[in-house]
C-alpha cells in the first residue's frame, strides 16, 4: 500500500499531466476557432458580439433647467443634480 507521501506525489504528476494536456488541448481548439473565422470571415469584434454595423449618431437633448449660480444645466432625464433637488424646478426652468 503506497504511503500518503507516495500519493501526494503521485497527485501532483497526474496534475501537472492534466495542466499539459489541458493547454495542448486549448491550443488545438484555438487553432479550429481561428480557421473557421478564417473559411467564414468572421471579425474579431463580430466574435466578441460588438455591432460592426456603424451606430445612429445620439442625439443630444436640449437642457430644460439651467442653475443660475454655476450656468450647470439638466435636461430633465435621469437623476436630478443636486442644485435642483428638493427645490422647485419652475424657478430653474431655461427661457423662464
Amino acid at each position: 500500500m503506497p504511503t500518503l507521501k507516495e500519493l501526494l506525489a503521485q497527485r501532483e504528476a497526474l496534475q501537472d499531466q492534466l495542466e499539459v494536456a489541458r493547454q495542448r488541448q486549448a491550443e488545438i481548439v484555438l487553432a479550429e476557432i481561428v480557421a473557421k473565422m478564417g473559411e467564414y470571415k468572421i471579425s474579431l469584434s463580430e466574435l466578441m458580439g460588438h455591432n460592426v454595423q456603424a451606430k445612429a449618431p445620439v442625439a443630444s437633448v436640449a437642457p430644460k433647467y439651467r442653475d443660475t449660480a454655476t450656468g450647470a444645466t439638466w435636461s430633465g432625464r435621469g437623476r436630478a443634480p443636486h442644485w435642483i433637488a428638493d427645490k422647485n424646478r419652475a424657478d430653474f426652468l431655461v427661457g423662464a
